[in-house]
């Protein structure tokens, strides 16, 4: 006689549902064109995570409060902690390794962020979830939604203990109550802030608590109908019946049955119209779809338990190695789009790679780990979340410890006994810290969290309005300006703007062309005694257009004369304007120690790391320009501090290798001293 096959520890269905809602996922992040509502798998993540928990929850419901809520942390951290930070630690390895340098500060930070679970704090404009996506630079953009699921957790067990103190036939209906607070809450707030709040998500976590309380309700019926079929009279008599049982409505041998016979129809047809959904290749209405995916998720679960489709073993393993690949996925893919991007094959590539390391992960360090007592587990948390926090913030450790006896003044910290090897160091740290050097300490900034903008300096005593404004060279040049010309200044107001030249809107983009006329707005209204322009040349380097042979003819110039003109009627005094000096190749940045180390000639470092190409052009229409500003316009030329006489070439670096630029195109802070004197000079003539 054959035995019966031992039922699953878990529900299959459940990790089939879980499958599914990875699997769009990564469609949404790997191929966002093709499954642009791909990202409404993370609202089933959302309904899935409700269920486990209530589940845990009623299974401690007959312990007391304290052990009820330390035996649901316990079983939830043991599950998520250990892979979460094995794989912090090993993407940020992985950044300081293979990633671009201009990757790394922001990485450090969001680490943090995700190590403490608030990468879903409130954003800013510029670091909303779906602009995150498609720049791909932050490689902990995906943390978010653990950040919710975590914070929930810190909720989730007073809700569930407040509940088992109502009667039971009111518990359903104070999680309603809750759940309409929570999803009202969701459509009146700002989408971005509702997208990352927990207290906007609670109405979808509520959703999978409810669908486990209803299925306990459902198994215990069952178990009454079986109990009713047992002890029901000989099915001879069942088929003579009575009046009696003739009269009855329905009897719950009947209500069973009719709920066998349409669950599984319904539970088809809503696999069919949630894959349809997810999968539609044109972005759906998200204050539509998302509620229908979420109750869709909800009714799915309820009904699909033993459902053929949801528990093949595809599925169900895609459901089992779900936590792996959806912390794995998105750093490959980031890495992908910083290095690779445009290439369809690497882009394949990059998905195969997830998938196996995360069948990798889950079959050695997940399923090992899982095994571990919960003091092991601790001490391996400990562990990981010690070793996180010291390569994340390696950098600044390495620099205090070099720091220490040393009497460092200077913004760029070198020293006369410095070596190749330092330089190799510094020209990295300054690339990776060229953000975080933008901002200035002395200045009030209209936006805290960007270094560009609009912001005022403070502790000022001399008797100058000062303004100075440009592209992100202002912020480049601040803490400099402000220790050499600061003490002549009553006010500084800087200005700067990414990627924008103040004289020209720079590529006629949109923003450049909102930024050009707000520097001639804001120097209008603060008619400044001195006006200093720093910027790195970009759209003001083109060459003529076809057939304009002069300045009066060049669209170019007579733009930025106009703009000139504008900006010398309210400037009391005189206007500063940084000339043009050749670009750099950024990646050779991190090269120059090296090649020095190996004796490489100089000059051909000079050729692999400079572009000269067009800066010849800006430096021409700047020479009209102060022709034309009536006596007002003095340019400050940095060739003869980056022009090497001998070798007739441009040296942006030392006789030991140590850079004067950074990666991002800026000045490093070896290049700002380098140049510093020039601006004494200027400031001692004020």
């Amino acid at each position: 006689m054959n035995q019966p096959k031992p039922k699953p520890s878990k529900r299959l269905d459940l990790q089939g549902i879980r499958a599914l809602a990875i699997i769009v996922v990564l469609g949404f992040h790997f191929y966002p064109e093709f499954f642009p509502n791909g990202y409404l798998g993370v609202d089933q993540f959302f309904v899935l995570s409700g269920f486990l928990m209530c589940m845990l929850l009623k299974r401690a419901e007959n312990q007391s409060p304290c052990q009820l809520v330390s035996l649901f942390y316990s079983k939830r951290f043991k599950r998520i902690l250990p892979l979460y930070l094995l794989v912090i630690l090993v993407s940020m390895i992985c950044l300081y390794s293979f990633f671009p340098d201009t990757a790394i500060e922001t990485n450090q930070e969001s680490a943090i962020h995700a190590l403490l679970f608030v990468s879903n704090r409130p954003k800013t404009v510029a670091e909303d979830y779906f602009t995150m996506l498609s720049i791909a630079v932050d490689i902990f953009t995906h943390t978010w939604s653990l950040s919710v699921e975590i914070q929930f957790y810190f909720l989730v067990p007073f809700i569930f203990l407040l509940a088992s103190k109502i009667p039971e036939k009111f518990q359903l209906g104070y999680y309603g109550v809750i759940g309409l607070i929570s999803f009202v809450h969701f459509y009146t707030i700002s989408s971005s802030v509702a997208f990352n709040s927990v207290f906007a998500r609670i109405w979808q976590f509520l959703i999978g608590m409810t669908v486990y309380l209803l299925g306990i309700s459902k198994s215990e019926f069952q178990y009454q109908v079986l109990n009713n079929l047992e002890e029901s009279e000989p099915e001879s008599k069942q088929l003579l019946g009575d009046e009696e049982s003739q009269e009855t409505e329905c009897c719950p041998n009947e209500k069973f049955s009719n709920f066998l016979k349409y669950s599984q129809p319904v539970a088809f047809v809503t696999v069919i119209c949630l894959i349809c959904i997810n999968v539609f290749p044109l972005a759906l209405p998200s204050i539509v779809v998302r509620p229908v995916v979420t109750l869709g998720t909800g009714l799915l679960m309820l009904l699909s338990e033993d459902n053929w489709i949801l528990s093949n073993k595809v599925l169900t393993y895609i459901g089992d190695i779900s936590y792996s690949l959806y912390l794995i996925h998105w750093p490959i893919y980031a890495y992908w789009k910083l290095t690779f991007e445009g290439s369809q094959i690497f882009l394949i590539l990059a998905l195969i790679s997830a998938l196996i390391l995360a069948v990798i992960t889950f079959e050695t360090f997940e399923k090992w780990y899982l095994k571990l007592s919960s003091t092991n587990i601790g001490i391996l948390v400990v562990v990981l979340f010690f070793l996180n926090v010291v390569v994340i913030n390696k950098d600044e450790i390495t620099d205090h410890i070099d720091s220490i006896g040393k009497n460092i003044s200077s913004l760029d910290n070198v020293t006369d006994d410095m070596t190749v090897d330092d330089a190799e160091r510094l020209n990295h740290r300054w690339s990776v810290n060229d953000n975080k050097n933008l901002f200035d300490p002395t200045c009030v900034y209209e936006n805290p969290k960007s270094a560009l903008g609009w912001c005022r300096h403070t502790g000022l005593s001399g008797k100058f309005k000062m303004a100075t404004i440009g592209n992100s060279w202002t912020a480049n040049h601040a803490k400099m300006f402000y220790q050499e010309c600061g003490y002549k200044a009553k006010s500084i107001y800087q200005g700067s703007a990414f990627g924008c030249e103040p004289l020209y809107p720079s590529a006629q983009s949109k923003m450049c062309r909102e930024n050009f006329t707000d520097f001639e707005v804001r120097i209008r209204k603060e008619k400044p005694d001195y006006a200093f322009i720093f910027t790195r040349y970009m759209s003001i380097g083109a060459p003529w257009p076809t057939n304009v042979t002069s300045f009066k003819q060049d669209p170019i110039y007579q733009t930025m004369k106009e703009q000139m003109l504008k900006f010398i009627e309210n400037i009391k005094y005189k206007l500063y304007i940084l000339d043009a000096i050749p670009r750099i190749n950024r990646g050779a940045v991190n090269h120059i120690a090296s090649l020095i180390r190996n004796g490489t000639d100089p000059i051909a470092i000079d050729n692999l790391l400079v572009r000269p190409h067009e800066y010849e052009m800006a430096r021409k229409r700047h020479a009209q320009l102060v022709k034309d500003c009536k006596g007002k316009c003095i340019m400050v030329d940095y060739k003869p501090e980056f022009y090497n006489l001998e070798t007739e070439t441009f040296r942006y670096f030392d006789e030991r290798g140590f850079s004067y630029w950074t990666t991002p195109q800026h000045l490093s802070p070896h290049g700002i001293e380098h140049i510093r004197h020039v601006w004494t000079d200027i400031c001692k003539k004020l």
